[in-house]
This record gives C-alpha cells, structure tokens and sequence, in this order.
C-alpha cells in the first residue's frame, strides 16, 4: 500500500469489530469506577481500586482510555447516555394536570433521584475545576444539554397541553423544581444512616404536595397565563 492509499476495507472492518468488541470491557471500567465513586468518594476512587473492582489490570484500563482523567469524562458521559435515553423513551400519561406533573416527577426522579446521579456530579464538579479537563468536561455539558433538550421541551410540553401555559417560560421552572425534589431527597438518602435512613414516607408526601401545589397553579384558568 502506497503512502496515498487508504486503509484497505478488510482493515477498516477489522477496526470495526475491535471498537465494539471493546465496548463491553470499557462499559464494566466505567461501572466500577461509578460504583468506587458511591463508595469510596471520588478522591479515593484509585485507578488501583477501580481496576481491582472492574477485575482487570491498571494497564487495560490505559489501553481503553489513556488517563484516570479520561476514564472520568467517560464517566461523565455514561451519565449523558443514561439521560439522554430515559428522556426519549419516556412519554407523559395522565387526565389530569396533577396526573401529569406526578408523571413528569416520576421521569426526572428514575434519574436526578437515582444514587449513580451523585457520582457523576462528583466527577463533573472535580473536572470542572481542574484546569487539565476543564475545556472537555464544558464541552461534554454542551453536548448533554444539545443532546436532551429537545425531549425536555417535548416532555414539558405534555404536561402543560391544555393549561394554557407557556411552554417556553413555565417548562424550565416545572423541570428545575421537580429536579430539585428529586436530587434533595437522593442527598438526603446519602447522609449517614441516622439523619437520612427511614425516610422514604416523608419524600413521598413532599413530592405528593409538590405535586398537588403545581397541579392547582396549572390548573386550566381562563386567562390565567396570558399576558
């Protein structure tokens, strides 16, 4: 083959196979470094203990990713794969507006309320702040946030058809305190067992009163959201 040659065919299949065979092995390195993470905090979260959880070699860890920096980033994007698949999965039942807003709540919370969600804010806050990743973990979020608004708008739409309401001005504020229910019940849950143990009546009241609160708000008015 000639330097102006391409890759032969048989070669390109060839990377091909190898990039998804790979897939499985790096898929079981990022659980175990999510599961290190939720136990261990991510500072020790060692490239040791992560590769002794995954059951292979440091070494093999390098050959999928390069660096522990890498390995976080595909963290942090595992963390994007999963949202971003929920959201479009999901669809938005109910008769009523309380209905809908209990189903939205139930979306947001497989996800923001779920104890891996705490590990990818662990590392999107470490590599944030850390000058050698900053620019990558910016344009990681970029890409989440291009990759998952169009179902949030669509989702956020489902829930207010009928109401009256803005979608573009009340969807962001139904989506952030819905989120918000969701991620303060997970940190709560995280706390030592004597603060945060025996608790799951009292989210699930807070989040049926949540829910009736922004049922009545959306309940259909004539003219309410009109300008």
């Amino acid at each position: 083959m000639t330097a102006s040659q391409g890759p032969s065919p048989s070669r390109s299949r060839g990377g091909e196979t190898n990039a998804r065979s790979d897939q499985p092995a790096r898929a079981a390195v990022v659980e175990a470094a999510i599961q290190c993470i939720l136990e261990r905090g991510l500072y020790r979260a060692s490239s040791n203990a992560i590769a002794e959880r995954a059951g292979v070699t440091w070494g093999a860890i390098q050959h999928h990713f390069g660096s522990r920096e890498a390995l976080m980033l595909a963290v942090l994007e595992e963390g994007n794969d999963r949202l971003r698949r929920l959201l479009a999965a999901a669809e938005i039942g109910g008769g009523t507006v309380e209905e809908r807003v209990a189903a939205y709540l139930g979306v947001l919370d497989a996800y923001y309320g779920s104890r891996e969600y705490l590990a990818f804010m662990q590392v999107l806050l470490t590599l944030a702040h850390d000058p050698r990743t900053s620019e990558q973990t910016l344009a990681t979020m970029q890409r989440i946030t291009g990759s998952v608004d169009a179902d949030l708008h669509r989702l956020a739409g489902e829930v207010l058809a009928g109401t009256g309401a803005d979608e573009a001005t009340l969807g962001p504020l139904l989506f952030h305190a819905l989120r918000g229910m969701a991620m303060s019940h997970v940190m709560i849950s995280a706390n030592p067992p004597a603060y945060g143990a025996g608790r799951a009546a009292e989210f699930a009241t807070q989040n049926e009163l949540l829910v009736q609160a922004i049922g009545l708000l959306l309940a259909p008015r004539t003219g309410r959201f009109e300008s």
